[in-house]
């Protein structure tokens, strides 16, 4: 017999949780549906000549709550703000495959001082657990998902720079993780994607180390 439907979510991404607990305590399985927060999008499209079918679902984790820019980086706890979860989907000629990835915010302890400037500064919090923060971050990344690549796609001048570095010299003392630094505004600023194909050189090795999920119908 499978297991009810909230037995099967993920915690992370359930935003109703505190509203199910008196549903679980009277055992009404049937009534606890867990609610998530994200988006879901289709499209068609050929690969050799044959349609194709993709799909992209993305969840919002329910930890570290907040609007852009006022709320920013990780707690004490590791947990980054705004973090989501993405699966690609693909069907193709009968072959369905799956590949997963995450975003979030860097996960240092820093704030942006929100203004009534367009880009409001930024304040890295020196803090004696940033080294902490940064470990906890990727050893639950690690126990979740395995094999970790982490992008780093900020911009590489101002305060986003110094933020980047500040990244980049606690990361790099992680050996269970790899870095890779992609200044996205720089190369591909002025909608010049086409330049994405410099990231991918650089982490191509590392889709083939991960894998995907596949199956057959």
């Amino acid at each position: 017999m499978s297991k009810p439907v909230w037995k099967q979510a993920d915690p992370r991404f359930v935003w109703n949780k505190n509203l199910l607990e008196e549903l679980v305590e009277n055992m009404l399985d049937g009534f606890v549906i867990p609610l998530l927060q994200g988006s879901f999008q289709t499209g068609h499209l050929k690969l050799k000549d044959s349609p194709a079918t993709i799909a992209l679902i993305s969840r919002r984790c329910t930890r570290r709550l907040g609007t852009r820019l006022w709320r920013r980086g990780a707690n004490l706890e590791g947990d980054a703000a705004n973090f989501i979860e993405t699966e690609q989907l693909l069907e193709f000629e009968g072959f369905r495959s799956s590949f997963l990835q995450i975003r979030g915010s860097i996960p240092l302890l820093w704030e942006q001082i929100v203004d009534l400037s367009y880009k409001p500064r930024l304040n890295i919090i020196d803090h004696e657990e940033t080294p902490k923060v940064v470990e906890r971050h990727f050893h639950d990344l690690l126990q979740r998902y395995g094999h970790v690549v982490a992008v780093d796609l900020t911009n590489k001048q101002g305060d986003e720079g110094l933020l980047s570095a500040a990244y980049a010299a606690e990361i790099q003392k992680l050996s269970s993780v790899r870095y890779v630094s992609f200044d996205f505004h720089h190369c591909c600023g002025g909608s010049n994607f086409d330049n994405i194909q410099l990231l991918y050189d650089q982490i191509a090795e590392d889709f083939e180390k991960n894998g995907w999920a596949d199956t057959f119908s």
